[in-house]
């Protein structure tokens, strides 16, 4: 991870997102501070992100989540605090537990995520934070937080990508000045539950690799293409190849044409590859 994250500064990549749900932010805060003392970057060219997982919900343990995360990752600020789902999860026994389950069922708190996004708002004014979003949340859940809040999500981010446009709530995200980041652009074809079954891979439909073919790119770069042309930040997985990396940022020589994003657009069929319930 460390010889990726610098790989990709060198590549351009400025955008950085993780989570304490990765356990990943030390590999990624070691790979930034070797960048930062190389004089390959400064700290304010870097947009880092991380998040705010489930069973930190509780007013009183959000702040120290959010320390434990810059102490992982070496910063003095994060850019931008998620809250990763609106679902809080009692503590595990076990700090490696994903959340503590019973019969195989995932365990919730009664924690209102309201409450945890006050404690959150608090994070940006002692200065731990630049500014704070939300992630995984649906039309309502934003409503309510916007009727009980100071300061106002900067972003959503969600699982967006032709097979899953959700139209609606990009609008409503729109209207509300609340900026859209998108994961898995490319369908999360790496995902580790994948089938065998190619059926629902985003980067095999005809449709995307014919787009690809006329333009002369990937079915990749198409896909990273649309979420920018939609107006969109998105954060493809860096790739398991340098090859990958290179090619995901080699999306700024072209623009789809307003036919490419018709046609990618009506090839949602509502196919979500992360789901969350609760």
């Amino acid at each position: 991870m460390v010889n990726i994250i610098k790989k990709a500064i060198d590549y351009g990549y400025r955008h950085i997102d993780t989570a304490s749900l990765h356990k990943n932010e030390r590999q990624i805060g070691e790979a930034i501070k070797k960048k930062i003392d190389e004089d390959a970057v400064k700290r304010e060219e870097l947009f880092i992100v991380s998040k705010l997982w489930n069973t930190s919900h509780d007013p009183e343990n959000v702040k120290c989540a959010c320390r434990k995360s810059l102490c992982n990752l070496g910063l003095d600020y994060i850019d931008l605090y998620l809250m990763h789902t609106p679902m809080g999860a009692p503590s595990p026994h076990d700090e490696n537990e994903f959340a503590p389950t019973k019969n195989g069922k995932p365990l919730f708190t009664s924690v209102d995520y309201v409450s945890t996004w006050q404690a959150m708002e608090n994070l940006v004014k002692e200065g731990l934070c630049k500014s704070i979003g939300i992630s995984n949340f649906n039309i309502d859940q934003i409503k309510r937080l916007l009727d009980n809040c100071t300061i106002t999500p900067q972003v959503l981010q969600i699982e967006h990508h032709p097979y899953l446009r959700q139209k609606e709530l990009t609008d409503f995200c729109e209207n509300e000045r609340i900026a859209i980041t998108a994961y898995a652009p490319l369908g999360s074809p790496n995902r580790p539950w994948a089938g065998k079954d190619t059926s629902d891979v985003l980067m095999c439909d005809r449709q995307v690799i014919s787009i690809a073919r006329r333009h002369k790119k990937s079915p990749a770069q198409v896909l990273i293409r649309y979420q920018i042309d939609l107006g969109h930040a998105t954060i493809p997985n860096p790739g398991r190849s340098e090859e990958n990396m290179l090619e995901n940022i080699s999306v700024f020589n072209f623009n789809l044409r307003s036919q490419d994003m018709v046609a990618l657009t009506n090839l949602d069929s509502d196919v979500r590859y992360f789901n969350f319930t609760g």
